[in-house]
């Protein structure tokens, strides 16, 4: 197994993700859920989980924040009341890449 994937999943579970919602998130198949080789868009999706950590460690400087932030609802009109990991947890690569840009955003704001 990669250690990006192990890094990625370590993440997953630090912001309270469910086994379903990591394999649907990192588009895992649920029979081989530690390839050997990873696709391009798992490699996307791991990219993806990763620079999202790096963006909110740098936002956020109490590590609750840090993974807090996934799991819990925003007001913010983009999330229109629901988390981070909800949405991506859909496993929609479009709307996994909105929420990684949204986040990127915040950075710099």
């Amino acid at each position: 197994m990669s250690t990006g994937l192990t890094n990625a999943l370590h993440i997953l579970a630090q912001w309270q993700c469910t086994p379903n919602q990591a394999l649907a998130i990192l588009k895992l198949d649920p029979d081989q859920p530690f390839p050997e080789v990873l696709s391009d868009e798992q490699c996307e999706r791991v990219t993806f989980v990763l620079n999202i950590h790096s963006d909110l460690s740098s936002i956020y400087n109490d590590p609750e924040e840090v993974y807090g932030y996934m799991s819990a609802p925003h007001d913010d009109p983009y999330y229109e009341g629901k988390s981070p990991l909800e949405l991506i947890g859909t496993g929609d690569r479009t709307v996994f890449g909105r929420v990684c840009w949204h986040i990127d955003a915040m950075r710099v704001n």
